[in-house]
């Protein structure tokens, strides 16, 4: 039963197959026999979990439906204000912090329905690969306890992939749902710009609201693209203070016919060399695609990837460095005085980006604007564009400070942060991507491929990712966690 997909446990729930309460039970007991492995549940909230369960199962009784989500237990990642739940974003300074109201995406799913149970855990303010903190430590990938299950969304994805929650919600700014999701073997949509409200979300600090900033976007995880869908619809919203004025629905998908829809494939880059299994992998899924009849050719969007990762890094970097010390900052001015303009390292990139005067950043804005228009015209001819998710697949834990850490692909050492370089174009261009599980490595490891699409059209990608399941197979059960 905990490996059902969320709409397959509200369906049994509503036929009353099901009770909310013994959903619930089992995620608990399910938590109790598998976190102290993975430690990716860090804060529980089961005595008004059950409350909420029980009166699910009343409203049940008296014929009335609560939403698409009526009775789901579900985790949600420590970066959202839970009411009533300790909520840390992975920081120690917050971690006392017991919000008042939920974040206004929590409140869309308990408005579907949902009930919340407990948090899963994070890096510090979601800003690693890998997830974990001072305060609950280091989570492990079900799938190898030796290595992680990704950044900043780790928690959610390894609390999915062992049974634990059915459903959850991330937040994505350099592949934060879906470096977790393709480190896992799930589905995860990163949503096109500023159509789910971040508002609650840790960063910014508690009583500061993350709003507008041009690049973070909040979406679900799920086991089954089904999930992601109905979830998305769920979330989908104007944020609170606009929903007065306005309201939008997303569009349908261009087709759900795989053979009248025209699939472009970014082919190797050498800017951002992928793992050769990842590649591998790659191209079987383009070649079952081709075989179930999809008209599949390669294509790059007019512009070089250096050229995106330039923009991306300068729109970025900003954002990550906001609120440090006058210290670091001054440091951070004094490096980018020294780097020339053609070092792409990671940090000539933080520098370079995290010094920009607010005259400049107008003008990389401008430049991303340009190339957001050029992505338009890409999606006249094509209707998706697949990509790798990330260069290599789930690492070794590997907690030195990040100028140590490293890469190898293909035997050849890489700088740590270059395993973000195919999450960027997507962030850069405001665009809807879904993470979809095509195989396993030889050594067992799961790999995902990105399905990326035009701005506000996110169902053709999550159907298209529905198209790559029929061809290439499901979520897979990790080996050792059979329920």
């Amino acid at each position: 039963m905990i490996f059902k997909n969320a709409h397959e446990l509200v369906d049994l729930i509503k036929k009353k197959e099901l009770s909310s309460v013994e959903l619930l039970e089992a995620l608990l007991k399910r938590v109790e026999q598998v976190n102290p492995q993975l430690n990716a549940v860090v804060a529980l909230d089961a005595d008004r979990a059950m409350d909420r369960a029980k009166l699910a199962d009343e409203a049940l009784a008296k014929g009335e439906d609560l939403g698409p989500l009526h009775g789901l237990s579900m985790t949600i990642k420590d970066a959202y204000s839970v009411e009533g739940v300790v909520s840390t974003g992975g920081n120690p300074s917050w971690k006392d912090y017991v919000p008042e109201k939920n974040a206004e995406a929590v409140q869309h799913l308990v408005d579907a329905g949902a009930i919340i149970f407990g948090k899963t855990n994070v890096p510090l303010n979601s800003a690693d690969i890998q997830s974990y903190n001072e305060i609950y430590g280091v989570t492990n990938n079900p799938w190898d306890l030796e290595r992680t299950p990704g950044g900043s969304s780790g928690g959610s994805a390894a609390s999915l992939a062992s049974g634990m929650s059915p459903l959850e919600l991330g937040s994505d700014i350099g592949g934060s749902i879906r470096t977790p999701a393709h480190f896992c073997g799930l589905y995860g949509h990163k949503p096109s710009y500023n159509i789910v409200s971040e508002v609650g979300h840790l960063p910014p600090p508690p009583g500061h609201i993350s709003v507008g900033n041009g690049l973070s976007v909040a979406g679900p995880l799920a086991r089954s693209p089904e999930d992601i869908e109905i979830a998305l619809d769920i979330l989908a919203s104007p944020q609170e203070q606009d929903s007065i004025a306005w309201s939008f629905k997303l569009p349908k998908a261009r087709s759900n016919k795989i053979e009248d829809l025209k699939i472009a494939v970014w082919p190797e880059e050498e800017y951002a060399e992928v793992d050769s299994e990842t590649s591998s992998l790659i191209s079987a899924t383009v070649e079952d695609l081709k075989s179930a009849g999809a008209k599949v050719e390669n294509a790059t969007p007019p512009f070089s990837f250096r050229d995106s990762d330039d923009v991306y890094s300068k729109l970025l970097n900003p954002l990550m460095i906001a609120g440090a010390p006058q210290k670091t900052l001054n440091q951070i001015d004094e490096i980018a005085k020294t780097i020339k303009d053609d070092d792409m390292s990671s940090m000539a990139k933080t520098a370079r980006g995290a010094s920009l005067l607010a005259r400049d950043w107008i003008v990389v804005n401008a430049k991303r604007q340009f190339m957001r228009q050029q992505w338009r015209t890409f999606f006249e001819n094509y209707d998706v564009i697949l990509c790798p998710v990330c260069v290599l697949p789930a690492m070794k834990h590997d907690h030195r400070p990040f100028h140590e850490r490293s890469l190898m692909i293909n035997g050849k050492e890489r700088e740590y942060w270059d395993s973000t370089l195919w999450a960027g174009p997507a962030v850069m261009a405001n665009l809807p991507s879904t993470s979809t599980p095509i195989g396993l490595t030889e050594s067992g490891l799961p790999i995902g491929l990105q399905v990326t699409g035009p701005y506000l059209e996110d169902k053709t990608c999550i159907e298209v990712s529905k198209m790559i399941r029929d061809v290439r197979g499901d979520f897979r059960i990790p080996p050792n966690y059979q329920a």
